[in-house]
């Protein structure tokens, strides 16, 4: 088949690492995969950056001082509209991320590129069920149209209220499409289904993928060189944290979790060493009381599975997750995860199987969890069966073909009308 993505960014967070792996995975299964990006960072064969079309003179500019006058997100982009041109050739268009990368993306092109070619949207997040933000928390307001906003700074963050009219746009741009939308965790699929913007739409969950011959763990003689390449002894419990828990959304609520279980659980474990990644190491480790190594984020993901699988436990404390990719990718290195039980989190770490998802509602589980993991042979048993459920449920190659079974029914119902 010929899919065409549609995303951001070709290197980012987590988002990106699932649409380029889902790319590699279609690509070896002989499909053909062009990826469209707002913004391409890297040099990745089947990438190419969205190319730049002017459009009418100066509506451009008028059209980012209303969405700043209104708090209005991405009314008008041209390149991206031109984008429909090249689509012809393609079976499926998938959607990713529809924000980001400066506004890179225009709903009022979903229309008229869906009628030449289907769609696939797959929710990454929620920005697409609300009227501005990536995760709504606990507002509920994305389920009557928005508008009145409890916090305009939840990224991506509008200056103005202008959320009942982006909630409005929406509903009515998506409505005029021909997608079928794709959650990435149960979680996701449910708030799919409450939302009046996409609930019209077939809706199906296909998780995220993870490489899992990158991410895999490490024999001993291995583990035990990376671990010295760190600095650590084979006594040292070592506790990894990353991803959202180090860069969240709301980010120092995020970190505050992970320091407090910390620096509660060093009070009981002597040998603790802490290793933060991502851009805001330096803060969050500036706030932990047990040794800490600080590393900047990682875009290789050869290295960060040998950062995994260096780690007694990875430590997970976002207080949303769509899917919870940092969990996947933990387990699958064999290393065991503690967690905050918030959205697809529940269903990537299964309580008890390859680590523990402790009730938000009762932070001060964290640290009972990390004491339980002292226990050696705990830990090799949950690595071993966290393992076994990624392999089960997140492998590349499943999620592709799964991909590619719905990328046949979509393209087939197409053909019949």
């Amino acid at each position: 088949m010929r899919i065409a993505h549609v995303h951001a960014s070709d290197l980012g967070g987590g988002a990106e690492r699932s649409v380029v792996s889902l790319h590699h995975a279609l690509r070896a299964l002989g499909h053909t995969s062009t990826v469209f990006v707002g913004e391409r960072r890297t040099d990745e064969k089947g990438v190419v950056e969205i190319p730049y079309v002017r459009g009418v003179p100066g509506l451009r500019r008028l059209a980012r001082s209303l969405e700043r006058w209104g708090g209005w997100q991405d009314i008008y982009n041209p390149s991206f509209r031109g984008l429909a041109a090249q689509l012809g050739e393609y079976d499926v268009i998938h959607f990713h991320s529809l924000w980001g990368s400066q506004g890179y993306a225009d709903l009022a092109a979903l229309p008229a590129m869906t009628a030449r070619v289907p769609g696939v949207l797959t929710l990454r997040d929620e920005w697409m069920l609300t009227g501005h933000c990536a995760y709504s928390f606990q507002c509920r307001r994305w389920q009557i149209g928005c508008g009145r906003c409890p916090d305009l700074s939840i990224p991506p963050a509008v200056r103005r209220d202008g959320t009942a009219f982006n909630w409005r746009r929406k509903k009515r741009l998506i409505g005029r499409s021909r997608v079928h939308v794709v959650a990435i965790s149960d979680h996701m699929k449910r708030l799919a289904e409450a939302s009046p913007i996409l609930s019209q739409h077939p809706i199906s969950r296909i998780y995220n993928g993870i490489n899992v011959d990158c991410f895999r763990p490490l024999g001993d003689p291995q583990r035990n060189r990376e671990r010295s390449v760190l600095g650590y002894s084979e006594s040292d419990f070592v506790v990894i944290i990353a991803g959202q828990t180090v860069e969240g959304i709301r980010q120092r609520i995020a970190s505050h979790h992970a320091i407090a279980a910390l620096d509660a659980f060093a009070s009981s474990c002597a040998s603790l060493r802490v290793l933060v990644v991502g851009h805001s190491a330096e803060r969050v480790a500036a706030a932990i009381a047990a040794p800490c190594q600080r590393l900047p984020f990682q875009d290789d993901p050869a290295t960060m599975a040998r950062l995994f699988a260096a780690a007694d436990v990875c430590l997970v404390t976002s207080e949303v997750e769509a899917f919870g990719r940092i969990g996947a990718e933990a387990q699958a290195c064999g290393t065991p995860v503690v967690a905050l039980a918030v959205g697809g989190i529940p269903e990537v770490v299964v309580d008890g199987v390859g680590g523990f998802a402790v009730p938000p509602s009762s932070p001060s589980g964290l640290t009972e969890a990390l004491l339980k993991l002292t226990d050696a042979d705990l830990r090799r048993r949950l690595a071993a069966d966290g393992r076994a459920h990624v392999e089960k449920n997140f492998d590349q190659r499943q999620v592709a073909v799964a991909y590619l079974s719905l990328y046949q029914r979509v393209a087939e119902r197409d053909t019949q009308h």
